[in-house]
């Protein structure tokens, strides 16, 4: 039987190229990092690419929160209607505080209010409740403060308001008609009313302490 000549070296791999796939390891961008800048020079991403890095779906009831580092978190509101902007009349509602007090936007005509939706679950809200609480201290009746927790129960509200220590006007919007009144499409969200009951200021999305006083000085002046 003649010899059969030897291969002159092992094969290379076949080396294909699948979607999704890079020969090295993957680099998973997260909300709040920044992947390494490529070695060709920066490349323009979409600009529905930017704007998902600060948007965090609201997790299933069997999941935990993972809103860490986002700015705001979207919710999903049945019935939502068009946001009020500044110099509209803000949308008026009616009802019952944690505590079952009446809560009625109309009968907090007189003084500036400041409008929060915000949610126990949403980690951004909780990074800004510490300034909150601040900010009540400082501006006592000077704004009234309303909370409006989106999609969620009195018990829920009210054993997180116990564990926190929050002490103002919260309201369960577990219905979400609140909520579907304003727009809300993301927590937190703030929206400043003058004394006239007039949209003077909205703004979605985390805020520092500096950003909350300046707003309250704002709606203050009318």
């Amino acid at each position: 039987m003649p010899d059969l000549p030897e291969p002159d070296g092992p094969a290379e791999p076949d080396k294909v190229d699948k979607v999704g796939e890079s020969a090295e390891p993957d680099k998973v961008d997260k909300v709040g990092e920044s992947a390494e800048p490529d070695e060709a020079g920066p490349v323009d991403e979409p600009a529905w690419r930017a704007i998902t890095a600060w948007w965090v779906v609201r997790p299933s009831a069997t999941e935990e929160p993972r809103a860490e580092t986002a700015v705001v978190t979207q919710v999903d509101i049945e019935g939502v209607q068009s946001a009020p902007v500044a110099g509209d009349a803000a949308p008026a509602f009616e009802g019952a505080d944690i505590k079952g007090g009446p809560v009625s936007l109309a009968q907090m005509r007189g003084k500036p209010v400041r409008l929060m939706f915000v949610a126990t679950w949403c980690t951004g809200c909780r990074t800004e409740m510490p300034d909150v609480k601040d900010a009540v201290a400082a501006y006592g009746d000077d704004i009234q403060l309303v909370v409006v927790y989106t999609g969620e129960s009195v018990s829920t509200v009210r054993s997180y308001a116990d564990r926190v220590g929050n002490d103002f006007t919260q309201v369960a919007d577990e219905s979400q008609a609140i909520s579907a009144s304003y727009g809300v499409m993301g927590v937190p969200s703030h929206v400043f009313i003058d004394a006239d009951g007039v949209v003077h200021q909205v703004q979605v999305g985390l805020l520092s302490s500096d950003q909350m006083a300046r707003a309250i000085e704002e709606v203050k002046a009318g």
